[in-house]
């Protein structure tokens, strides 16, 4: 019997602890995780505060997974960010909501989140053995074998729950895609980094790095062509541009695409010349600090806007409404916040989170074919989908 479990979860990051902590019984459970110690991509959540979710009707949640979201919207709306909410309380965590509908718990640490699923996994009867890497997976008569490097164990339940590729040195490196689709033949969609800074051509705000602008608008284009906009913060870096309104729409870019940015959100051209041309004709000033003052923009932002393009104010109009740059690359895994790409949600039953070809089997979490934008929703699936593995798990496994 030592090696022999009821559920064996691979994974100890939020989804595959989300998953112990919530079985509805105890059962004879472990937790194989690659590296020293468990939740360390949890632990970096949110700048280490962990957004874990967002408030609102849940019904609003499904754009925020692309054009997979209407996939999910069963597993979402049974577990809600609702049923999170109660589900943190219930294990001793209250919530406080932001202005900008953002939930995190009270004490602004994600290390509260971490002890408690620890806690409750533990309660639940899964043990956690580190450093211990899944190698390979098997079907066996008993239900399922993995092996890792010092060791084989067996269990009757198994839970897929070792997230993406982003952040690889947390663990989270990409390397159970391989196994899973060597070892069971199922199908992984391409893995490309998500919710990730973009690095631009002759990039020219280095010197900014640390301004934000809390209403731009974002857009990729190629050509003539918009692939995708986004409004929100920006915020401009040493060397690339970064903010919710990029890294929503990051996966979407690529290098020799370009990017459009309205740093005065959904002013007009028209209404911003405007505006220009009387400032200008009022006051006497420095151009650099009229604009700043009537389109309320860093004056840094401006002189530097002036010095690249002029006094024309048709020219500095069309950089504050409309500038365009060339996109050198894309961020990658190291700096990505999450993978877009993972297990095709086509061979998924999403109201449990069972490969529907191998009974018994489970992926949750960032592990599948879903990445929602910041704000909390990568969080919140990787407890909608753990609930609804467990649940099943603890219904079918005796």
């Amino acid at each position: 019997m030592k090696n022999i479990y009821d559920c064996i979860i691979i994974g100890a990051g939020v989804s595959g602890l989300f998953c112990a902590a919530s079985m509805p019984r105890t059962m004879r459970g472990l937790i194989l995780e690659k590296t020293s110690r468990p939740g360390t991509k949890l632990l970096m959540s949110g700048s280490g505060q962990c957004n874990v979710t967002h408030d609102g009707p849940i019904r609003d949640f499904v754009d925020c997974y692309g054009e997979n979201g209407r996939k999910i919207r069963k597993c979402l709306y049974r577990y809600s960010n609702a049923s999170l909410a109660e589900f943190l309380e219930t294990g001793g965590i209250a919530t406080v909501t932001r202005e900008d509908g953002k939930v995190f718990p009270a004490s602004m640490s994600s290390r509260t989140i971490l002890d408690m699923l620890l806690k409750r996994s533990g309660e639940n009867g899964f043990s956690i053995k580190c450093d211990h890497a899944a190698e390979h997976i098997a079907k066996a008569p008993e239900g399922w074998t993995v092996r890792s490097l010092n060791a084989t164990f067996t269990a009757k339940a198994l839970v897929i729950a070792t997230g993406g590729c982003s952040y690889p040195s947390t663990g989270s490196d990409g390397s159970m895609f391989s196994v899973l689709k060597k070892d069971l033949g199922l199908s992984v969609t391409r893995l490309i980094p998500a919710l990730s800074p973009i690095r631009i051509t002759d990039y020219p705000y280095g010197e900014l790095s640390g301004i934000s602008f809390p209403d731009a608008r974002v857009s990729v284009w190629d050509g003539d062509r918009r692939i995708v906009e986004n409004s929100g913060g920006l915020l401009l870096t040493h060397g690339d541009l970064s903010g919710p309104a990029v890294l929503n729409i990051s996966k979407y870019a690529a290098a020799g695409l370009t990017l459009k940015i309205s740093y005065v959100g959904a002013l007009r051209y028209e209404d911003v010349l405007d505006r220009l041309k009387k400032a200008t004709h009022r006051s006497k000033a420095e151009l650099s600090g009229v604009m700043a003052d009537e389109l309320d923009l860093p004056k840094r932002f401006c002189r530097i806007l002036t010095e690249r393009y002029g006094s024309s104010l048709k020219k500095l109009t069309s950089a504050v409404t409309g500038e365009t740059l060339v996109i050198d690359s894309v961020a990658g895994f190291g700096r990505a916040m999450c993978t877009c790409g993972g297990v095709d949600l086509s061979q998924i039953d999403t109201t449990s989170m069972e490969v529907k070809s191998l009974p018994g089997l489970f992926v949750t979490g960032e592990a599948l074919d879903i990445d929602g934008i910041t704000g909390g929703y990568n969080i919140q699936f990787a407890y909608s989908s753990a609930r609804a593995a467990a649940d099943r798990i603890a219904g079918t496994v005796s």
